[in-house]
């Protein structure tokens, strides 16, 4: 057990560290919260959770929360006369990968805001920033709605100039505008979530980082919720096992793998409420079928004694292993998320069926 947790600690560390960090700048009810929410589809933020407090004025909110792959810093303090930005930009020194500002589109008054924008700035050059301009509704005529296709040269008066004013605020700062809304449904106004798409495309195209990262929580409306936060998690953590694969010590990698694979797996369990019992594994495994997994267990073995070999071997055998850790993983973390998808709703996987799934994505990840 101790072991297990110090494996699931370090995993989390490394994940922490690689993963980009969207260094969000704002005031209270600008919009941030629902930027997390649009961009990742986690109900956490919806709600108003999974921020965890990290200085004295922000909080972090990590996606997946066991192995981030992504990291949004919200600085809380801004508009308050007793705030110092010094602590969290000390903190974001070696982390932030993107400035996001977000303001509403009828407030003016952003000094705040800009202060803080151009102190990073200066301090860090290289970090891209994209100014989200929210609340455009407000700034609408009485019933009007959102415009099918945007075209600023068109949208109202009042709204246009305000747009406007905000944008020569950041002149000279490079910055990338993306003016976007959302309503609640009594409102009335389709679509609720108004131009996110135009939002994680500035977002991708500032950061190749960030772009990689939110392809990996991209948010499918068609496709289960609890399912897609369930990947979230083992794409996390097929990444982790990649690492674990490639350490260029002979054979230990081995233990690394399967404890990241049994920490994965009940991180599953407790996504979709259910937990594993002797009888589950056992029919878990059976299903996926001993001969697949003695399959990929010896190429995986196989490698790790190449490792012997100094030199080459073991920079051979390290990138191989990656790999297959990871390609492992993922097949395994699919599976899973089928079986316990169906348990959380009283069904029964069929056997044929996992295999399916498993073989399928073991045969993807390879490809890849």
């Amino acid at each position: 057990m101790l072991l297990a947790r110090r494996v699931e600690d370090r995993a989390r560390q490394a994940a922490e560290a690689a993963a980009p960090v969207i260094w969000m700048l704002g005031k209270t009810q600008a919009g941030k919260t629902a930027i997390v929410a649009a961009l990742t589809g986690d109900s956490r933020a919806e709600i108003g959770q999974g921020f965890a407090p990290c200085t004295r004025e922000s909080r972090l909110y990590d996606v997946p929360p066991e192995a981030p792959v992504v990291r949004f810093l919200d600085t809380r303090g801004l508009g308050e006369a007793r705030y110092d930005p010094a602590e969290d930009i000390a903190f974001c020194e070696s982390q932030a990968h993107l400035l996001l500002a977000v303001m509403q589109a009828s407030d003016p008054d952003q000094g705040a805001v800009l202060r803080v924008v151009r102190e990073a700035r200066r301090r860090h050059p290289e970090w891209p920033l994209v100014v989200a301009q929210t609340g455009l509704h407000r700034l609408y005529p009485p019933g009007a709605t959102h415009a099918e296709t945007w075209d600023e040269a068109e949208a109202p008066e009042a709204l246009r100039r305000a747009l406007e004013t905000q944008r020569r605020l950041f002149d000279g700062l490079g910055a990338r505008c993306v003016p976007l809304d959302f309503t609640e449904e009594e409102m009335g106004l389709s679509p609720r979530l108004y131009r996110v798409e135009a939002l994680r495309e500035a977002l991708e195209t500032a950061s190749a980082e960030v772009a990689v990262a939110l392809r990996r929580i991209d948010t499918d409306e068609g496709q289960d919720r609890l399912v897609r936060q369930a990947r979230r998690t083992v794409y996390a953590y097929a990444a982790l096992a990649g690492g674990a694969g490639a350490v260029p010590v002979p054979l230990a990698g081995l233990g690394g793998l399967a404890t990241l694979q049994a920490l994965m797996l009940r991180a599953l369990a407790e996504r979709f409420g259910v937990a594993w019992t002797r009888r589950d594994w056992a029919e878990f495994i059976g299903s996926l079928g001993t001969g697949s997994l003695l399959g990929v267990g010896l190429r995986y073995g196989l490698a790790e004694i190449f490792k012997l070999i100094p030199g080459v071997g073991t920079v051979l055998a390290g990138a191989a292993n990656a790999a297959a850790a990871a390609a492992l993983t993922t097949a395994l973390g699919e599976a899973a998320i089928a079986y316990l998808s169906r348990r959380r709703l009283g069904q029964a996987a069929s056997a044929r069926e996992l295999r399916e799934v498993f073989a399928a994505t073991l045969r993807d990840a390879w490809a890849r």
